[in-house]
């Protein structure tokens, strides 16, 4: 009881903080929303997910992985369409960390992403997923990435799914 009064506080003290001009102090605040995972910071952060400047989206969606939740998710499925790729990554990243297998197919999608980035988190969440369903894409893919760096996740992913690798 006594630590959930001060999660309280520390969230809406936080909140309160977002109003400041400086970008980079908003990112810091949003990491730290999304550590301390009060579900009543979760509008602020839906809200910043959408924000004009690209970093602020990317630590949205970043702490959408830290906070969970069917609102999370769909946020995060939503940001795999952003223009910019490092919000793909950190949406791909966040997914993976959620464990959410209604994400599976979408992740697959990431797959054929132009950004090898992109690419390689998507692989590493599934992964983590434990994705069965990939496992047939991963296989083709690995003859045929040009990136040895992609193509060196892609084993560890497959090590991974088929239980060979934690």
């Amino acid at each position: 009881m006594h630590n959930e009064f001060w999660r309280r506080y520390l969230t809406r003290w936080l909140i309160g903080r977002l109003r400041t001009r400086s970008a980079e102090i908003r990112t810091y605040i949003l990491q730290a929303l999304g550590k301390v995972g009060d579900e009543s910071a979760l509008p602020v952060i839906l809200k910043a997910a959408k924000d004009n400047d690209s970093n602020i989206r990317r630590f949205a969606v970043s702490a959408l992985g830290d906070m969970g939740g069917t609102q999370a998710l769909d946020a995060l499925i939503f940001a795999l369409n952003d223009p910019e790729s490092d919000i793909r990554v950190a949406a791909a990243m966040a997914l993976g960390k959620l464990g959410d297998e209604r994400a599976e197919s979408i992740l697959i999608e990431l797959l054929h992403d132009e950004e090898t980035s992109v690419r390689t988190q998507a692989v590493i969440a599934l992964g983590h997923l434990g994705s069965t369903q990939a496992l047939p894409l991963l296989g083709q893919m690995i003859d045929a990435e040009s990136n040895e760096w992609v193509r060196r996740y892609i084993s560890q992913a497959i090590r991974e799914i088929e239980g060979g690798f934690c």
